[in-house]
């Protein structure tokens, strides 16, 4: 066995590679944002382009690749990324389906868009995320770069998007005894050596939140603003925080792959609003406050200092039918509530002005009238089951433990789910059934029910709703990222029969 370099050697051999790395990364740097979509309803493209012109954004990461959404960006002057799912990936290792794709979502638009990056299957190495990886993610990613290069579209780059559990990290780590998990060293090795070759970026997902709780490190960890009593030595560098500690451990496993000058690209950072310890408005705008200066800054990091960090923020806004399993904040990762309207203080350009960005432009909501409980409480078990499947057809994340609504009481839980199944509705769109009925318990109301920090939502009006089977949002397809749900004809079929039962 190679005895390993020695921290203060292998820091030294990094820092002699910055002159170098600095002609490829110190610029073209940028702010961007990741645009998902797996909302009950939500903006409509051109809105959302024309918020993301005002707020001066001009690099967004998409996941849904339907025309009306490529459409809205034409001669905007904002640089697309596309995402592919990872259970389209294995389509595409056909040589003719990935032509077919990448003629149909790219080269039809070449003269109206410009894409930046085709990021093939979301965090496809994740145990964090997913049962199983998707081995053939780098397989795919060879097929696409060639069909690109092909077309004359070099300059557009495939890569991969990683989370940070690809790596052995604990929470005793230092950034450089890290390496890539034994288990997929191999994929990772073939994946960032594919990069190196094609001056392509390493796509890295980082949630400081996550980090800090799930390795029980001080909270304050999580933030830039050096208020934490945790500290990393490492050789030379010393850490003070999550993201620095994270990209830097990436270079370090970069460079034991032989991929020191492959760059890193934030593909996710944020922080997340409701239904997660620490997930709030307060600390949300708290970490933005020192992050984004510090990304703007240009100031790098211990081991590549004055080199620029590109990121992606995520997300643009709520979306209230991603999937659950990791917890109900994953449909709370906005900056923007689903109308368009800022959560939090966030100065995009990273100047740190304590400011709101921009809204949302020509939102209309719906009339302002709530779904309460009627208070019968004569059949709890009818109270409990109506509740359930309005929660099943809408979004209730917020009354879980760690949620703005947690501390409501049980009639007032009640409440709070149907409305949102009345809201999520459009307020009685689909059928001439009153969406408040539900089996005889609801009631509309004319005054806002909400309590402190739990806000009962109107719902806007929207001129499309979810597209089944096309939508794409921030950690892959509907199918990856949507589960333990019903289907919205399931729920009207099973609220039908229940009051005809009851």
């Amino acid at each position: 066995m190679k005895k390993p370099l020695s921290p203060n050697f292998s820091f030294i051999l990094g820092l002699c590679l910055i002159s170098w790395s600095c002609n490829y990364s110190c610029a073209d740097a940028f702010i961007g944002i990741n645009w998902g979509r797996l909302s009950s309803q939500r903006l409509i493209p051109s809105m959302v382009v024309d918020l993301l012109l005002q707020n001066e954004i001009n690099n967004v990461r998409i996941f849904q690749q339907v025309d009306n959404v490529l459409e809205a960006f034409y001669n905007s002057g904002i640089n697309v990324t596309l995402g592919l799912s990872n259970n389209a990936l294995v389509n595409y290792l056909n040589e003719t389906e990935a032509k077919g794709w990448v003629e149909d979502k790219i080269i039809r638009y070449k003269n109206v868009l410009h894409f930046r990056y085709v990021t093939i299957g979301n965090n496809p190495f994740s145990r964090t995320f997913f049962n199983k990886t998707y081995d053939h993610a780098v397989d795919v990613l060879a097929i696409m770069q060639t069909q690109l290069n092909k077309h004359d579209m070099s300059s557009v780059k495939a890569t991969i998007p990683h989370y940070t559990d690809v790596f052995n990290l604990t929470n005793t780590s230092r950034p450089s005894e890290t390496d890539f998990r034994e288990d997929i060293k191999e994929s990772m090795v073939k994946y960032v050596t594919f990069l190196r070759k094609n001056d392509a970026p390493f796509f890295l997902s980082v949630f400081p939140i996550h980090f800090v709780n799930n390795n029980s490190l001080d909270f304050d960890f999580a933030f830039m603003d050096n208020r934490s009593s945790h500290k990393v030595n490492d050789g030379n560098a010393t850490y003070t925080n999550a993201f620095e500690l994270l990209y830097d451990s990436c270079h370090w496993a970069l460079a034991k792959a032989n991929a020191s000058s492959v760059k890193i690209v934030i593909g996710a950072v944020g922080w997340p609003t409701d239904s997660y310890p620490g997930a709030n408005v307060t600390n949300a705008e708290r970490f933005y406050k020192s992050f984004l200066p510090f990304i703007a800054s240009g100031k790098g990091t211990p081991m590549r200092p004055n080199q620029t960090i590109n990121v992606f923020l995520n997300n643009l806004s709520d979306e209230n039918r991603l999937f659950l399993e990791l917890g109900s904040f994953q449909r709370h990762w906005g900056i923007y509530k689903f109308n368009g309207e800022p959560k939090y203080r966030i100065d995009f350009s990273g100047k740190g002005r304590d400011l709101y960005p921009s809204t949302a432009k020509g939102v209309i909501f719906m009339p302002n009238r709530w779904c309460v409980f009627n208070g019968n409480l004569d059949d709890p078990g009818k109270v409990e089951y109506m509740k359930i499947l309005a929660c099943n057809e809408s979004d209730c994340s917020s009354l879980d433990l760690g949620g703005s609504c947690e501390k409501l009481t049980y009639v007032e839980k009640v409440s709070y789910a149907f409305n949102r199944y009345f809201q999520t509705k459009g307020q009685a769109a689909q059928t001439s059934d009153d969406k408040c009925h539900m089996g005889g318990l609801g009631k509309l109301v004319p005054n806002d029910p909400s309590n402190g920090i739990c806000e009962f939502p109107v719902e806007i009006l929207s001129a499309e709703h979810v597209i089944e089977g096309a939508t794409f949002g921030a950690s892959g397809s509907s199918r990856d990222r949507v589960h333990g749900r019903m289907s919205a004809s399931a729920g009207l079929l099973a609220l039908t029969v229940l009051w005809m039962i009851l």
